[in-house]
């Protein structure tokens, strides 16, 4: 059987560089070498593209850049070699690992669309929208969705006192920049001068931050794959013994974390959780797959927290784990999303 190219894209200009970097190390090697010819693309800081010689994306000894590329665009399109203009092997599918606002905004979506290659990431329109914390939020409360109480404001314009915030929500807060992901910017408000230094952290990341109220509650993610027919996985637990699920925890210090997959949930609760999943997937716009971060309550009222639509790939990541506990091995996973970026591609094909 002919290997399909799987062009691995990774790095970026966002504040998950790092984390970029390790879904692709562990992406690689779960794919099927048997199956796919690898191509290692990355994007640097500055947004400049080059190609890789090597899958060993976290040992800074062995990083080997090989030569710059870029995109050359006419009745075909192909990556070329600028060193010496010599086109790359035609590419048969795109995965990219680009966490964050440039990676999950539609931005990269857009550039693939124009392309004309399939790629494994929720289109354009669901990628804007589930980047938005806050469009995302209202969303989900015009389709009667629970969401956390919060207000949105604005670099340079009005901002409310404190005290005025705290007549609306009840504390403690959540302040967070709006287009981030991996609690990146996030900081647990109690008092004013907590205030103060949040809000300047989360603006100097995003024009645009949420305030959040926080909410009691057992933190539950859930992975979903698929386009117009989505499966879910089964539902996970997230316990930490500190504040919050802060981005130390996630992929520095897990001590404090402990994931319990699957989560001891009554399964009428569970049947619940991934029934409302499957709503949002669709009503949000996204196809191949996603994770769905819920909140609940000891009442088990079900909270939306967020969607992030390029769910991390490392060692430590809930996504892969949800699926493997599901009977879905990390390898076939990769396998899934491939199949379902190519025929979402041939039925955008067939529609136009």
């Amino acid at each position: 059987m002919l290997k399909k190219t799987v062009a691995i894209l990774f790095g970026g200009k966002s504040t998950e560089y790092k984390i970029s970097l390790s879904s692709a190390t562990h992406l690689i090697e779960a794919i099927d070498k048997n199956k796919y010819e690898i191509l290692l693309i990355k994007i640097d800081k500055l947004g400049k593209w080059y190609l890789y010689s090597t899958s060993n994306l976290l040992n800074k000894n062995k990083l080997l850049l090989k030569n710059q590329i870029s995109i050359l665009l006419g009745n075909k399109y192909s990556l070329i070699n600028t060193k010496n203009n010599v086109l790359l092997p035609k590419i048969d599918v795109v995965f990219p690992v680009l966490h964050g606002f440039y990676g999950e905004s539609g931005a990269i979506q857009g550039l693939l669309n124009l392309l004309n290659v399939p790629y494994v990431s929720t289109d354009i329109i669901g990628s804007s929208i589930c980047i938005d914390k806050d469009i995302t939020k209202r969303l989900l409360k015009k389709l009667d969705i629970n969401v956390a109480p919060f207000i949105t404001l604005y670099k340079n314009s009005y901002i409310p006192s404190f005290n005025s915030i705290a007549k609306k929500l009840k504390l403690p807060w959540f302040i967070k920049p709006a287009r981030h992901g991996s609690s990146i910017g996030i900081s647990k408000v109690n008092n004013y001068h907590e205030f103060v230094s949040a809000l300047k952290l989360a603006f100097n990341l995003d024009q645009k931050i949420l305030i959040e109220q926080s909410i009691i509650a057992r933190e539950i993610e859930i992975g979903i794959i698929g386009n117009n027919f989505p499966k879910v996985s089964v539902c996970g637990e997230i316990v930490t013994n500190n504040n919050f699920y802060s981005y130390y925890d996630k992929y520095i210090n897990n001590q404090n974390i402990k994931l319990i997959i699957p989560a001891k949930l009554n399964h009428i609760i569970v049947k619940k959780i991934q029934k409302l999943a499957i709503k949002i997937y669709l009503s949000l716009g996204c196809s191949i797959m996603a994770r769905i971060d819920f909140l609940l309550q000891e009442n088990n009222n079900i909270i939306v927290n967020e969607i992030n639509t390029i769910p991390g790939f490392t060692n430590n990541s809930m996504f892969p784990k949800l699926f493997i506990a599901k009977g879905l091995s990390y390898s076939k996973l990769i396998d899934r999303l491939i199949l379902l970026a190519i025929q979402r591609h041939k039925e955008k094909i067939i529609t136009l």
